[in-house]
């Protein structure tokens, strides 16, 4: 599919990632929705860069801890931008806890964001190409699916992965959908405790001895965008670290 004049929803796109997807995709010619949560500024500033860049892109608010706003999100966009050809999964929650610690609120709200809310706008999306159209689905995943200290974390990206082949499955052929599966990218924030990494590997990285950049990231997801006849994959996009215990 070429992006271009094509409308994207990106979850989660105001800042870090989804922030450079969005800018990869207007970059590529799509119209960006840029959906955030509480992120209003945020939001506000990247669809100011995205129209700097030249690109159509708008923002909207949702919960995706709640079905009827995630319902609302999508039907927002195609009455404000048009019919979504592209969904990027890309917002999640990345709670810390064990499995002892991680309380039944705690495990109901990552699984709404991480998992339920990306089953719902594949559904919506689903049923909005009714004409033969043809859309692209894009998860975002983690390369660790067994993380202890994040329990309902790594559990939410296990079932995302199944999820993504569950949706080739279902929405062939005319929805491709694929996983990016996310080793280390963009540095911890030192000033976050969720974003810390475990003591003894400060940056969690795998083979190649290195985080990975925005633009193999954000080439990545173009790649899968451009390309028609790969569906139901993950990409593991973390220099070897889901292989590096193998060795």
């Amino acid at each position: 599919m070429n992006p271009a004049g094509k409308t994207a929803l990106v979850t989660g796109a105001a800042h870090r990632i989804g922030r450079a997807f969005a800018l990869a995709l207007v970059e590529a010619g799509a119209h960006v929705a840029v959906h955030y949560n509480t992120s209003a500024n945020a939001a506000a500033e990247t669809v100011e860069t995205l129209r700097a860049a030249g690109g159509r892109a708008e923002s909207f608010q949702a919960d995706l801890t709640d079905p009827v706003q995630v319902e609302t999100l999508y039907r927002n966009v195609n009455h404000k931008m048009h019919s979504v050809r592209i969904l990027v999964n890309n917002a999640a929650r990345f709670d810390l806890g064990d499995v002892s610690s991680s309380t039944v609120q705690e495990w109901d709200r990552c699984m709404a964001v991480n998992l339920r809310a990306p089953w719902l706008l594949a559904k919506n999306m689903k049923q909005d190409l009714t004409n033969g159209s043809t859309g692209k689905i894009v998860n975002v995943g983690d390369s660790r699916t067994a993380r202890p200290d994040r329990f309902v974390y790594s559990a939410s990206k296990a079932a995302l992965r199944g999820l993504t082949t569950g949706l080739a499955n279902a929405l062939a052929p005319n929805i491709q959908v694929n996983e990016i599966a996310l080793g280390a990218i963009l540095l911890p924030h030192v000033d976050r405790p969720e974003h810390q990494t475990p003591k003894g590997d400060p940056l969690d990285i795998g083979l190649i001895r290195r985080t990975g950049t925005l633009d193999e990231v954000t080439h990545t997801l173009t790649w899968l965008i451009e390309n028609d006849f790969v569906t139901g994959e993950t990409v593991h996009l973390d220099g070897g670290r889901h292989i590096r215990n193998l060795r």
